[in-house]
């Protein structure tokens, strides 16, 4: 699975090769699978970077909360099983255990979550 980033990246380099949305969304989609980005979402991107844009992080924008890359991990690894321990998260991830606790209950909305 490729984060939002390297996708991001991936649509850069093949806007600059003068590839349309549609060839970007369809080679992705190739390598990612599911996992990939929608083709509405990469046809803004690529507009954007034909455009000039060189960043591929998100702009900041006002009353948004910033999304770290440790939640970006977390939340990854949820996805693909959410029967995973605090300590199996804290062993994948090299978090704190406080750390892991706090993204998971207030950055990720989790309420239960299992001490075993």
């Amino acid at each position: 699975m490729f984060s939002k980033q390297e996708q991001r990246s991936w649509i850069k380099i093949e806007s600059a090769r003068s590839r349309t949305a549609q060839q970007c969304h369809q080679g992705l989609q190739e390598a990612c699978g599911e996992s990939g980005l929608p083709c509405r979402t990469m046809a803004r991107w690529a507009k954007a970077f034909k455009e000039g844009r060189q960043n591929v992080a998100d702009m900041r924008r006002p009353g948004h909360p910033s999304v770290s890359e440790e939640v970006y991990a977390l939340a990854a690894l949820l996805d693909n099983d959410l029967h995973h321990t605090i300590c199996e998260l804290v062993r994948k991830t090299e978090l704190w255990h406080t750390t892991v606790l706090h993204i998971l209950k207030e950055r990720l909305g989790m309420r239960k979550i299992a001490s075993r």
